[in-house]
């Protein structure tokens, strides 16, 4: 944020906070994953955790230089089972070596990603975390009143509302919702894989 790259770098920090909250001046649709509070919100039963802003450069997207904001969760507890079923690399092999063989027949392969599934998980039990006044551009500090609720020693505090990456539940989480979205319309996981599904008809 300081170097000679600087006004790239915070305009992608204030893009993704803005997905996180509630959208951004530059037009960014939010997600409501998070909420600028004060201090005095936090419960005391609650601890709060840091926040790691990881940057990196994607020639490929539309964005090319992306910040993400993760939660430190390794600071926050959490006692319920969350592993999740995710994507195994035998069922991936065995998936794409079929589409292969029916790609010379004439069939057609498709690939999508759920764009911010994580962002979108809303969690029974919302956790905390803090960052550094620095950390937020001041179009994100004019928008959400942060200079209202920052504290004597420049730390803003953040209730987080949905799963982010590096929550422990996030994963399990985003995978139940997923779960409830498809069933109404016949998805269901193949019993025995970990990652395939299929429609009942």
């Amino acid at each position: 944020m300081q170097g000679k790259s600087s006004q790239v770098w915070i305009r992608s920090l204030s893009n993704e906070w803005g997905r996180l909250a509630n959208g951004n001046d530059a037009g960014v649709k939010g997600t409501q994953t998070i909420a600028f509070i004060p201090q005095s919100l936090v419960p005391s039963d609650k601890k709060v955790t840091y926040a790691t802003m990881v940057c990196d450069y994607r020639p490929l997207k539309d964005e090319k230089y992306r910040v993400r904001i993760t939660v430190g969760g390794d600071k926050l507890p959490y006692h319920d089972d969350a592993r999740s079923p995710a994507a195994d690399l035998l069922e991936t092999k065995i998936l794409l070596n079929s589409t292969i063989s029916d790609a010379k027949q004439g069939a057609r392969f498709m690939c999508l990603d759920i764009k911010d599934h994580f962002l979108a998980t809303p969690m029974q039990h919302p956790e905390y975390m803090r960052v550094k006044m620095k950390y937020i551009p001041e179009d994100i500090r004019q928008r959400y009143n942060v200079y209202d609720i920052i504290t004597k020693d420049d730390w803003v505090y953040i209730k987080i509302q949905k799963g982010m990456p590096g929550l422990w539940q996030a994963a399990i989480l985003a995978y139940k919702h997923l779960k409830n979205s498809l069933e109404p319309y016949g998805y269901t996981p193949i019993p025995g894989t970990v990652g395939l599904w299929k429609h009942n008809e």
